[in-house]
């Protein structure tokens, strides 16, 4: 295994804003996030909803999308998450909207927001401060607490449970279904445990998965239960990692994306498949999981499996999730490379400024 990453060197040199440590602490933010939301002035009642949007950008549209997949096999109204200027067509006043953004000054989530207001739908605000703070404010809309200083996705354990939170507070997560909470944050600490920068790489799956990653551009194929997850990978490989990455989605992908092992030797060979595993899957999409691995592995460079982890739906997401963040933390450090930077980022915003 590399040395680069069990020399603490690296960390110190590398990893300045502390990417690595804030994947570590995920377990601390999360219950930190749920001990928030006890806490919000909030007085609105889920049943009356017929559906809810989420609206954000970038990493504070992930946390959306995770509760969107967590939910689908309870909650008896629809979840979407709405990623550009404007709300889809369908939003409406027995639409509950939820704006987040954890700058509070992200152009495309005011500009949703400003739609939602307009409509006279209810609205929830995440947020650390900025303009949607203001507007919050201005409107007597609930608001939701981000802490300050964090990469956006750096503070997805607060994006994730504050929704989570709030969504219970309303009366939209039953007992059964909120007992995952609790087991997915035991489960991330256990894993967090195992993976973070002080274990050694001969039994760190973070930094193990990483070292395998290296060189190729990773595509990440996962079932329905884990897309958001799987979305998660491919971002933060390109932010943490500054890498491509794309994602398939099981069973979909049996129906297109496996095409593509029958494509030029030349490209499959820098290709390495990242199959995220869910051993409580439906069996009979796990045997064809199986045989779809067995003709990628005839192919292309690599073909990686991150092990799902957990009881409940939500703790083998979260335990599947945090593998990937800390692989492409690391995999940014094993090319040289920040984790923390946002350069390209930085320059489209400031494009738009004026």
């Amino acid at each position: 295994m590399s040395s680069v990453l069990d020399d603490p060197e690296t960390y110190s040199k590398m990893d300045p804003d502390g990417m690595l440590k804030a994947i570590t602490e995920f377990p601390k933010s999360a219950r930190n996030a749920l001990n928030n939301t006890k806490k919000v002035d909030i007085n609105i009642d889920g049943s009356t909803y017929d559906s809810i949007i989420i609206t954000g950008m970038g990493g504070s549209a992930v946390g959306g999308l995770l509760l969107r997949d967590w939910l689908l096999d309870t909650l008896k109204i629809p979840v979407d998450v709405s990623r550009g200027y404007h709300l889809p067509a369908w939003v409406n006043k027995k639409t509950l909207v939820y704006a987040v953004s954890y700058s509070g000054n992200t152009e495309e989530t005011l500009s949703q927001y400003m739609e939602a207001v307009k409509l006279g739908c209810t609205v929830v605000c995440f947020c650390s401060g900025g303009k949607l703070e203001q507007l919050a404010k201005e409107n007597h809309q609930t608001l939701v607490y981000f802490p300050k200083g964090q990469q956006p996705r750096a503070a997805i354990p607060y994006q994730f449970y504050n929704l989570a939170g709030i969504t219970r507070r309303i009366g939209l997560i039953d007992d059964a279904k909120w007992d995952e909470v609790n087991e997915s944050i035991e489960v991330v600490e256990i894993m967090c445990n195992e993976m973070n920068q002080e274990v050694s790489s001969d039994v760190n799956r973070g930094k193990q998965l990483a070292t395998e990653i290296k060189d190729f551009v990773p595509f990440i194929y996962a079932p329905r239960l884990f897309e958001s997850v799987a979305y998660r990978y491919s971002t933060q490989f390109n932010e943490n990692s500054k890498s491509p990455a794309a994602t398939n989605f099981y069973p979909e992908a049996f129906h297109n994306s496996v095409m593509a092992r029958e494509g030029a030797e030349e490209i499959l060979g820098g290709l390495c498949a990242v199959i995220i595993h869910d051993p409580k899957e439906y069996p009979r999409l796990n045997k064809k999981i199986k045989v779809s691995v067995e003709l990628m592995e005839e192919t292309f460079g690599k073909v990686i499996m991150v092990e799902a982890k957990g009881e409940s739906n939500l703790a083998r997401m979260m335990s599947a999730l945090i593998q990937g963040d800390y692989a492409s933390a690391y995999l940014g450090l094993l090319y040289g490379i920040d984790p923390s930077t946002t350069e390209s980022i930085r320059i489209l915003k400031a494009s738009m400024e004026n």
